[in-house]
């Protein structure tokens, strides 16, 4: 193996930015990497503040993504009997903003699609206590929950990018661990 270029990492050696090389003494790339720095070649250290930002990064696109499917509980409907009758009796309602992953009849944007084309539906979902109730869900109520959820995620991608920024302008893996999303 001809040496040009030694990158040490935390548990082995990148030469020729293709080859990883475990820290191993009993490997013989390992013994030819301690012999090519012994003759003067220089090994470039990993970047650990370009390795926290990337982590930071990824923990806090995680969040914001996590945040952009978080349900919706401060709507109020009206609720449905079980033959599918209008109950003159409101009830805070969870909105599911994410698809579950076993029914795909559950997608949000598609729910909203049928209640604005249908005026009003029943949805099944829960109380914010957690009984499963059916409300009314009207197209006004859809066009609202529409519009929240498209605000919610501008927001979120918007303050994720300005951590995102912050983060990159850090000098420190310091700075870079104190930040965080917010609530």
């Amino acid at each position: 193996m001809k040496i040009e270029k030694v990158k040490e990492m935390e548990s082995c050696y990148i030469v020729n930015e293709c080859i990883a090389v475990p820290k191993n003494s009993e490997n013989s790339d390992y013994q030819q990497i301690q012999k090519w720095i012994a003759e003067g070649g220089v090994v470039e250290k990993e970047d650990l503040l370009a390795k926290a930002k990337l982590k930071k990064i990824a923990e806090i696109k995680s969040i914001r993504d996590q945040k952009n499917i978080e349900p919706i509980t401060d709507f109020e409907a009206f609720l449905l009997d079980d033959e599918g009758n209008k109950i003159e009796q409101k009830s805070y309602f969870i909105f599911y903003t994410n698809r579950h992953q076993t029914n795909p009849a559950s997608d949000p944007d598609s729910i909203i699609s049928r209640a604005l084309d249908l005026s009003a539906m029943p949805y099944f979902t829960k109380d914010v206590n957690g009984k499963k109730i059916t409300i009314e869900l009207t197209s006004e109520i859809a066009g609202l929950l529409r519009q929240r959820i498209a605000q919610r995620n501008n927001d979120n991608y918007k303050l994720s990018s300005v951590i995102e920024a912050e983060i990159n302008n850090s000098t420190t893996i310091e700075e870079v661990e104190t930040i965080t999303l917010g609530a």
